[in-house]
Formats: structure tokens, sequence, C-alpha cells
């Protein structure tokens, strides 16, 4: 083991010894008392003194598939403190924000063609998703609030025209024009 010379650590040892202890007015020798005494001597020694480390991190205090929202959930760990009763540097918390799991909508997707080309009957079905951000887990279908298909609103088709003899949709007022034998919607 190779010592530090600029690292020590001190023990106090306390001995039974018989010694001298001279008097107050005494010259050499004379009046000294004799007796056994305890006697305390500092040693110092070189040690390779540990450095303070951090112990290894403790659990999360939540489960970020539980939160909802931008919840933070935390963490700690303990100092051991070095032999000359340093500290760690450094933090003993750990925070971290959850992702917000708040389930929404997707866009519409187009589920079916349109059912008509003309007269303002089409109509096509559309379908959306509940689905949470990445990461999260998978929302029960009733986290959104709303219907998951819809028929298109305004129709689809396009046109407000049929050819006669197949009747419009319109919900406004209907001309047949008998010479071009079209129907016309008007939409009021």
């Amino acid at each position: 083991m190779i010592l530090d010379p600029h690292k020590k650590r001190f023990v106090i040892v306390a001995v039974m010894a018989d010694v001298e202890i001279p008097s107050l007015h005494s010259t050499q020798g004379e009046n000294s008392m004799y007796g056994s005494a305890i006697v305390f001597v500092a040693i110092s020694l070189a040690v390779n003194a540990a450095a303070p480390s951090w112990d290894t991190w403790g659990e999360w205090g939540a489960e970020c598939s539980k939160c909802s929202g931008a919840v933070s959930r935390g963490r700690s760990r303990v100092c051991i403190p070095g032999d000359d009763l340093s500290l760690c540097s450094g933090s003993r918390l750990e925070k971290e924000l959850c992702p917000d799991c708040t389930a929404e909508w997707t866009e519409w997707f187009i589920g079916t063609e349109c059912s008509d080309t003309c007269g303002l009957c089409g109509r096509f079905t559309r379908t959306r998703e509940c689905a949470s951000p990445a990461g999260c887990p998978t929302p029960p279908p009733t986290a959104c609030v709303g219907n998951s298909t819809d028929q298109n609103t305004p129709p689809c088709d396009g046109g407000d025209i049929c050819l006669f003899p197949k009747p419009n949709c319109c919900m406004g007022v209907k001309t047949a024009d008998t010479g071009s034998k079209r129907f016309h919607c008007k939409i009021e």
C-alpha cells in the first residue's frame, strides 16, 4: 500500500507508565515523586483517507405512467463521508418532469369513400383515435370526450345537381329542370 504523506490521521493512545513527576520547587532529582500515571500520546499516522462518495440512487417517488399532467417526481441518494469527514459534491436530490399523459383525439381519418356523387347526398364515415403522447400508456376509450366515428358535414359530393330521376338530398328548396332533366338544390 502506498501512503500519501499529506493525508494524516491522528490517534490518541493512553498508556499506563511509571513516571517521575518533578516538584514545582525542586532542582534536578530533589523532592521528585515517582508513581504511575496515565500518559496520553498523540501518534500521527499517514493513511490513504477515503474520498467521500455517493451511494446508489433510491427509487423514484412516483411512476410516470400514473402521472397526469406535468407532474414531477424525485429520488434521493446518501452521501458516504470521507475519512476526513468531507462531504460529497453534487446534489442529493434528482427531479424530473413526467410527460403530460393527457389523452386527446387524433386528427380525423377518412374511413370510407363518399357515398354519392351528386345532389348533396354524399356522406363518408370518418374515424379518430383517443391517444396519449409517446412514452405514456394507452388510454381507456373513455379518456377522450366525444365519438370516435362521425358522418361528415357538409356532404362530400361537392355537386348540387343530379340527373333526373335521381332525387337530391338538399335540405333547402329543390327545383326540377325538366328540359335538362336535372334537379337543382338551392341551399338557404
